[in-house]
């Protein structure tokens, strides 16, 4: 029986474990990202066969804009990276990492920051295959996806929502990085 942890808003975190449970998986909820850590130590090594990160509550602070944005930055979209990081060795071979993207409010989005954002995603997926069990599967799908969506997605039953689930671009963790790094240009 596939068995799942699921990260994030408690309420999202329910639908989707409901999809997960009514499609023979058990699942762990975590309506904390913080303790993902914690519940991948409960779990042991090689214990899921995925893990599912919804966005997290968050509450945007800041007078300005700017300081909005950087916090929802530092203390939003970069806690996903720790938690991932505390996944890894909890996931088996050819697991899936489902991530699925959070929506700001609209006095601090912009086009500019939704794409930011899901590149800031996507390249935590590149680093999770990079560092994570052999044949780690991962699915980037937007805020707009319902829980069943998200669910079928986590099981490898939606392929039309893998974008990274057969590598990106076809190529391997080292050709992604050379691609990365040959966008880099320093400014003097």
């Amino acid at each position: 029986m596939p068995h799942f942890l699921v990260s994030g808003i408690a309420d999202l975190v329910a639908q989707v474990a409901t999809v997960l449970r009514e499609n023979g998986s058990t699942v762990v909820e975590v309506d904390d990202i913080d303790d993902v850590p914690r519940a991948c130590a409960d779990a042991g090594d090689r214990a899921f066969d995925g893990y599912v990160q919804l966005p997290a509550t968050f509450t945007v602070q800041g007078d300005t804009a700017v300081e909005r944005v950087q916090h929802f930055f530092a203390d939003g979209v970069l806690a996903r990276f720790p938690a991932v990081s505390a996944a890894l060795p909890a996931l088996i071979p050819e697991a899936r990492i489902t991530f699925v993207m959070g929506v700001l409010p609209p006095e601090v989005s912009t086009d500019d920051d939704v794409s930011a954002r899901a590149a800031l995603v996507r390249v935590l997926g590149h680093a999770a295959r990079a560092d994570g069990p052999a044949g780690l599967r991962v699915s980037v799908v937007g805020s707009g996806s319902t829980p069943k969506d998200i669910g079928l997605t986590a099981m490898g039953r939606n392929p039309e929502w893998e974008s990274l689930a057969a590598g990106g671009s076809g190529g391997s963790y080292a050709d992604w990085r050379v691609e990365l790094l040959g966008l880099m240009s320093a400014e003097t």
